[in-house]
């Protein structure tokens, strides 16, 4: 029997945002107009087990961009955005989908505040399910004793005070806060990690007080065990 897989996704344009705004320098000179508009497609799988419910935390898998010069509709990028989507193993009635509701966005792009196009797809695998016995109930009661991680523990208050506030500037390379999956605009305040990964301030600080790991390479942060 084959695996069960289901695929949803969002679109949502990205206005231009300042966070942190006690950071932002009148003296500063303004930024460059862009020149080109940014279409960024996530690709996300997730993992569950319907055999108790079990499923994993959303990862992501793959990236792409394509650079439209502003004033450009995405409508005449349809190819473009078939041929990243079929790269990435999207079905076929999807992909129809997905461009669809891209060109319904696109008016909004004609909007001054508008800065790019987010595309989130998410592929849910559903793992092959057995019949649940009294057997399965043991081993599975057994395994969870030993697993100390079974449960999430947040880190401790006073690890999360002392992590490394950043502003990060023009020169910055863009990068996405993988919690929010939004871009960290420069200028705005960040946190930077002991593993070098940087997230928005606040995002990561709520992550952090359920889950001591970090979302991207599972850096084990200061806890409490109970």
């Amino acid at each position: 029997m084959e695996t069960p897989i289901d695929y949803d996704f969002t679109v949502r344009l990205k206005a231009k945002t300042i966070r942190n705004s006690q950071h932002f320098n009148i003296d500063q000179p303004l930024q460059e107009v862009p020149t080109t508009f940014p279409v960024n497609f996530f690709l996300y799988k997730r993992e569950i087990s319907s055999l108790h419910g079990v499923y994993r935390r959303p990862e992501a898998i793959s990236r792409q961009t394509i650079h439209m010069p502003v004033g450009d509709s995405p409508v005449h990028y349809t190819n473009d955005f078939k041929e990243i989507l079929t790269d990435m193993g999207i079905p076929d009635i999807k992909i129809s989908q997905i461009i669809f509701e891209v060109a319904t966005k696109a008016p909004g792009i004609e909007t001054c505040n508008v800065v790019s196009m987010l595309v989130a797809i998410r592929k849910t695998v559903y793992q092959e399910t057995r019949p649940r016995n009294e057997e399965d109930d043991i081993a599975r009661a057994e395994r969870e004793s030993m697993e100390v991680e079974a449960k999430p523990i947040p880190a401790t208050k006073s690890s999360i005070d002392a992590l490394e506030r950043v502003v990060l500037d023009a020169s910055t390379s863009a990068r996405d806060c993988t919690v929010c999956m939004e871009e960290i605009d420069a200028g705005s305040e960040a946190i930077r990690m002991p593993c070098s990964h940087v997230y928005h301030s606040d995002c990561i600080v709520k992550w952090l007080q359920i889950s001591h790991m970090c979302p991207l390479c599972r850096y084990h942060m200061p806890c409490d065990y109970l």
